[in-house]
């Protein structure tokens, strides 16, 4: 794909973000993405068939454009707990500057409880993130860091502490911010599965 298409789909990508976020599905419209993308209906009908492959192609779009960081291969010297540290940093900092970003997801989980496509495709992201949790728990147990505590549920468990930002996105709470929520709760995890020195 040329680097031309590949600008043109990422800007009606973050058009449909914003219009699906302020607006939900099913209020939003292509006519409102054409609107603030600038592009014409007949350029976004060309790159997508449709509002739901749209809706469809922003779940993958969300992820890469959202957390690209999250995949960095090079960790290989960095303790588990620091990888997992290094998570909770980063969905903070996307959560100050981005954080219509997370009402997006907010938005995915509403339309995977009506619609298969979406359910499926939103399963397969997150198949994905929890396997790389699974890695770095896995590589935690191996080298003594953390305990023999099951990865498969122990990366259940940082990924919805991670999604707890939602929250803060929604009710707009006060008494702390989320920075200080996800560094706290994931400090709790992470103690949690450390191996203890006696």
């Amino acid at each position: 794909m040329s680097d031309k298409i590949q600008i043109k789909k990422e800007m009606i990508l973050d058009s449909a973000l914003q219009i699906f976020v302020s607006k939900g599905y099913s209020d939003a419209r292509m006519d409102d993405i054409v609107e603030l993308s600038g592009m014409s209906k007949g350029a976004i009908y060309y790159h997508y068939n449709s509002k739901k492959d749209l809706f469809l192609a922003l779940i993958d779009h969300w992820e890469l454009h959202t957390f690209p960081n999250f995949y960095d291969k090079n960790k290989n010297g960095i303790p588990a707990s620091e990888i997992l540290r290094s998570f909770a940093d980063v969905v903070a900092d996307v959560f100050e500057k981005r954080k219509y970003v997370f009402l997006a997801e907010v938005e995915f989980w509403a339309l995977a409880n009506r619609d298969e496509d979406v359910k499926d495709r939103t399963k397969k992201l997150y198949q994905k993130i929890l396997i790389l949790f699974e890695k770095v728990l896995s590589k935690g147990i191996n080298k003594g860091e953390f305990k023999n505590v099951n990865p498969r549920m122990a990366a259940i468990a940082i990924m919805t502490t991670l999604q707890g930002v939602n929250w803060f996105c929604v009710f707009e709470h006060k008494e702390f911010t989320a920075r200080e929520y996800l560094s706290e709760v994931t400090e709790f995890m992470i103690q949690g599965f450390k191996v203890k020195s006696l």
